[in-house]
């Protein structure tokens, strides 16, 4: 079964672009920032053809959009929460309608030091404008707010 998996998994894996992003700055309440207790290692869009040109992943509206990161978590963790928001200097806009138990995308508990690996399948509404977006995705432990994974990635919606 496995050699049937394997290449169907390689093949996802490779359809998927390394996108830049940039860690989510601290919150301007905190005088000392935390300790990282999270590392996010890599960040995959597909599609994403202009990932190679460092330009945000343009992603059709009504579509969905594939997006994958591997990170390594410095505490366990049993539940966590996983969302993405768009961000901007007024705030962070929750993208409703998902899932945010994490553990239905990566595997449960997190164990700390080991890499592992978040995917999910984004559907982007018709709705949405058609505009470039800045994309806050958090995973965090809602219960002790002891885990804390956070970048920022760019994409531009169109039609």
């Amino acid at each position: 079964m496995w050699s049937l998996l394997l290449p169907l998994l390689l093949g996802a894996l490779a359809g998927a672009e390394v996108v830049q992003f940039q860690p989510c700055p601290q919150s301007s309440e905190d005088s000392t920032p935390p300790a990282p207790n999270c590392t996010v290692h890599e960040v995959r869009i597909s599609p994403c053809a202009e990932a190679a040109e460092n330009k945000p992943c343009k992603i059709k509206r009504g579509r969905s959009a594939s997006i994958q990161f591997d990170f390594t978590p410095t505490v366990a963790v049993d539940a966590p929460t996983g969302r993405a928001f768009w961000t901007n200097q007024v705030g962070d806009l929750p993208f409703v309608g998902m899932d945010t138990n994490a553990c239905n995308f990566t595997t449960c508990p997190l164990a700390a030091g080991t890499r592992q690996t978040y995917d999910y399948q984004l559907s982007i509404s018709k709705k949405f404008p058609v505009r470039a977006y800045d994309v806050k995705w958090r995973l965090w432990n809602e219960q002790t707010d002891v885990l804390e994974c956070c970048f920022i990635a760019k994409i531009k919606l169109t039609k």
